[in-house]
């Protein structure tokens, strides 16, 4: 083994070694505990702390359900289960396919989610301090300086105290972008090439934050090697076309998804954006890269100003892109003579697509601790390059300590980067009866009860239902996103309507197969939904346990023609005032068989069409609504669509029909405009 590769191993046994002792508090028993930060507990910000135990309980189960579809079923990574019968649950929020991929190889070994969860943050922060060791090592050929530029890079206590989050900052992957498009503009070999495609794809499999930031860092880097290699452009352009060709390609699988949910629902946008105050940058602010880092960084750059060390010095195009990054995830930066100048964020979000469905921007302030790290490289090799070997060695290990210490020291790290890097555990594994009772369920898709949206009702029930679901590997009614679609309102109002057999036969056809009752939860449904569960006809018993009843739920003759639930009109005009108003359209079953609407279930495009008195046609509109998901004989939906109404005074039929079949008139209404 060579010396570099000796020194990569030490590197790596030290790190692994570092991130297994920031995760301490969950190796006691990694398949029962999970971590909480320890400022929750001196927070006593009770709601906080149930919110942030809520979105862990969404990511303990998604990720172990992402793990076990990166294992068994790669090609179907979108279709996870969640907030069934969603199609690609995972627009509505966070996919967490690089958190899945790091938690495959623990999910294969135990097919323990728990385990599985427990193993990705210390993945995550030894591939961290890795990746930007392979970076630093790649430029200055020193140990030491890419070391502590490892360190200092991985063990940020806003990395540490947030393994709920990991994804909004998972940007090892960034890191050795930069050191392959580095060596590719230097070397022009193909292998570098597709280094540099295999880099971008897995960034691209963490959330947009960390993706935005590295195309904003990467975006002015590539640029400056651009101009600054560009009698190599004509044989490089091959290369960069592949790269770019399928990177473009990738992005669209993983991205493309979210526009497809936005134009379809008319979700993901309007979210209220939050950035930081420039001052949170400072030594004890929650941004700051901390003391150690600034210092170092800054002697970084002192020691460029004194020349470049090489051609391709990479100091100055980082420290326009880290600056550039700053602005981006602040309110905005004041500049003498011209006030302030805003983010340019607040400006894009309402030209670039997508960039209105994001809120937490302060996750830009990891790309700008990625840059500080790079600059930081270059600060301890400055210090060290001068000193004889026992010196050397000597302050490199003071280094060392005081990372650490100003990491795990909680009055050091508050000084440094005003929060602790302390993790607390606490008992997140169902009971072995709970277990027991989740291998009886029957193929199909889960109905846990009570089932609310509500948002203080769906941080106290989802993230159980979640946990669960990533024993059971079952899809879900059970939905914790950032967004909701109308068919979970129709899920809800389903499952709400019990005992009414209708809903029953409604939810049935949806592909629900199991009831599972949380008594603790539940208050006095159980005594409402007593007759009906004790009902052969549509449930069965398959056992309890201390807080959950599990049933089967039968199985009733189901039909996918819309002309069942065809000219359920309303027979009392509505009254509408122009030049906008509200139509309420009526949709009935009919026949014998429950409607089950034919997948994807999502909203159709359909046609409004206006007649007067005499049935002549006077006009016509389109639009899109979501007809019912499921519909049992005798029941009914209705649905409220916002049209244009036409100035001519008098009475009107409208028909409402899909655009796929406009022969077929799927509700009417006679309107009065007045």
């Amino acid at each position: 083994m060579s010396g570099p590769a000796r020194l990569g191993l030490v590197a790596a046994l030290l790190y692994l070694a570092i991130a297994s002792f920031a995760n301490r508090a969950v190796l006691a028993d990694p398949f029962a505990l999970l971590p909480t930060p320890v400022s929750l507990l001196e927070d006593e910000k009770p709601r906080f702390a149930l919110a942030y135990r809520a979105d862990q309980g969404f990511v303990v189960g998604n990720v172990a359900r992402v793990a076990r579809a990166f294992v068994s079923d790669p090609w179907n990574l979108g279709e996870t289960g969640l907030c069934a019968p969603l199609s690609q649950p995972f627009t509505l929020g966070e996919h967490m396919f690089g958190q899945g991929l790091l938690g495959a190889l623990p999910y294969l070994a135990t097919g323990d989610p728990i385990f599985t969860f427990n193993m990705v943050p210390i993945l995550s922060t030894w591939i961290s301090a890795l990746a930007m060791y392979a970076l630093a090592f790649y430029w200055t050929r020193s140990f030491w300086a890419a070391f502590l530029s490892g360190l200092l890079f991985a063990l940020h206590p806003s990395r540490l105290n947030n393994p709920a989050h990991l994804f909004g900052f998972a940007n090892a992957w960034s890191a050795l972008a930069l050191l392959a498009v580095h060596r590719l503009f230097t070397h022009e070999r193909w292998r570098d090439a597709a280094l540099l495609a295999l880099f971008l794809c897995l960034q691209l499999l963490e959330s947009f934050y960390p993706v935005l930031a590295l195309t904003i860092v990467g975006g002015i880097y590539g640029l400056w090697l651009c101009a600054t290699y560009a009698t190599r452009l004509p044989r490089l352009a091959p290369k960069l076309l592949a790269v770019a060709l399928f990177t473009g390609w990738f992005a669209w699988l993983i991205l493309g998804p979210y526009l497809e949910t936005q134009r379809t629902w008319g979700v993901l946008q309007g979210r209220n954006v939050m950035l930081l105050h420039p001052s949170r940058y400072l030594p004890g602010g929650a941004a700051s890269p901390g003391w150690i880092a600034l210092v170092l960084a800054f002697v970084g750059v002192l020691d460029r100003l004194r020349g470049a060390r090489r051609r391709d010095d990479p100091r100055l195009p980082l420290l326009i892109a880290g600056f550039v990054l700053f602005w981006c995830s602040v309110w905005w930066i004041p500049v003498p003579g011209l006030g302030h100048l805003a983010s340019p964020l607040l400006t894009l979000s309402g030209y670039v697509p997508g960039l209105g469905a994001v809120r937490a921007l302060p996750a830009l302030q990891f790309g700008v601790h990625l840059v500080v790290a790079i600059l930081a490289t270059y600060g301890v090799l400055a210090l060290l390059e001068r000193l004889p070997g026992t010196p050397r060695a000597v302050t490199a290990a003071v280094l060392t300590v005081a990372i650490l210490v100003q990491t795990f020291y909680g009055p050091a790290a508050v000084v440094s980067f005003g929060a602790k890097a302390d993790l607390e555990a606490f008992h997140g594994r169902p009971s072995d009866d709970e277990l027991s009772l989740l291998e009886r369920l029957p193929d199909g898709a889960v109905l846990d009860l009570p089932l609310d949206f509500e948002p203080m009702q769906k941080l106290r029930t989802m993230p159980g239902y979640l946990i669960d679901a990533g024993f059971h590997d079952r899809p879900v009614a059970a939905c914790y996103n950032s967004f909701l679609t109308g068919l979970q309102a129709d899920v809800q109002r389903l499952a709400q309507a019990l005992p009414d057999r209708r809903a029953a036969r409604a939810l049935s056809a949806l592909g629900f197969r199991s009831i599972r009752l949380h008594h603790r939860l539940a208050g006095p449904l159980p005594h409402r939904l007593e007759r009906f569960l004790a009902d052969p006809q549509y449930t069965e018993l398959l056992g309890r346990a201390p807080d959950t009843s599990l049933y089967r739920l039968a199985t009733h003759r189901i039909t996918r023609d819309f002309g069942t639930i065809a000219d359920g009109s309303l027979p009392v005009p509505a009254s509408l005032d122009p030049p906008r108003d509200g139509i309420l359209f009526r949709f009935r079953g009919r026949g014998p068989a429950t409607f089950r609407h034919p997948d994807p279930i999502e909203p159709s495009a359909v046609r409004l069409r206006w007649k007067d008195a005499s049935g002549e046609l006077v006009g016509e509109s389109s639009t899109r609504v979501l007809l019912p998901p499921a519909l049992a004989p005798g029941d009914f939906v209705d649905r409220r669509l916002e049209v244009d109404v036409p100035d001519a005074p008098g009475l009107y039929v409208v028909e409402l029909v899909r655009a796929a079949r406009p022969d077929l008139v799927l509700s009417s209404r006679t309107i009065d405009v007045r």
